[in-house]
């Protein structure tokens, strides 16, 4: 049998549980709201981020954010026909489009891509032409710092803006990665659809490259239907 000391720690430690058990529950429960509205928050920066209305090294407050998001993006819905939808189906994928849907400035969709040790997410926006890209964002990935990490960074991510997803033909190709220098590797009249692959990072260029062009290709037949309306 315990003693009246044994059960008096016993009971003092069981109260302790379940005060400390409720506290957490009870922070958890109450920070949730707020942890949802960062993550929504952080998602609208990225998508602006990529559309041109987000600048580098300046500090936005999450209040800016979402008066910058509401007041310029809407969001809308691509089913396997290529044609929008204001509502989610199983089949469908979002799309940020700035402007509406009959007169489309620009927009975003999300990608992602496996590198050499994680996914990586991020966003990729297009001009109203659907062929010249915008801006191209990572939000997020586990790559090693320094080599597949570049991914994050100005440099790898600005190269994007201004190349095209379809050659010069009209076929679509998507925007290739190269190894090294894309001015030393590829000819000038393709230039256009690649940029410089990551230094020590084969594996998590020839990532994003691969699923990059999966990706826009779930989407092509949207962009194919804006481009037979836009004056190229």
């Amino acid at each position: 049998m315990l003693s009246s000391q044994q059960r008096s720690s016993f009971i003092f430690a069981l109260v302790m549980c379940v005060i400390c058990g409720f506290l957490l529950t009870s922070a958890s429960v109450g920070l949730k709201s707020k942890q949802e509205k960062n993550v929504l928050i952080d998602k609208q920066k990225n998508i602006l981020k990529s559309l041109g209305f987000v600048k580098e090294n300046i500090s936005y407050s999450s209040s800016e954010i979402e008066k910058m998001y509401t007041e310029n993006v809407i969001t809308l819905f691509v089913d396997e026909k290529g044609q929008l939808q204001t509502f989610e189906k199983e089949s469908s994928k979002p799309i940020y489009i700035v402007g509406n849907s009959d007169e489309i400035l620009s927009y975003a969709i999300p990608f992602k891509a496996y590198g050499l040790w994680s996914w990586i997410y991020g966003y990729v926006a297009f001009d109203a032409d659907a062929t010249t890209v915008k801006g191209l964002t990572v939000y997020q990935h586990a790559e090693t710092p320094g080599l597949g990490g570049e991914v994050e960074k100005a440099w790898f991510q600005n190269q994007f803006i201004g190349k095209k997803i379809i050659d010069t033909f009209g076929n679509f190709v998507s925007v290739g990665i190269v190894k090294g220098k894309a001015s030393e590797k590829v000819n000038n009249d393709k230039l256009p659809n690649y940029v410089d692959g990551i230094s020590g990072a084969t594996i998590t260029s020839v990532g994003v490259d691969k699923y990059l062009k999966e990706t826009l290709l779930e989407y092509e037949n949207f962009a194919s239907e804006v481009r037979k309306g836009y004056a190229l």
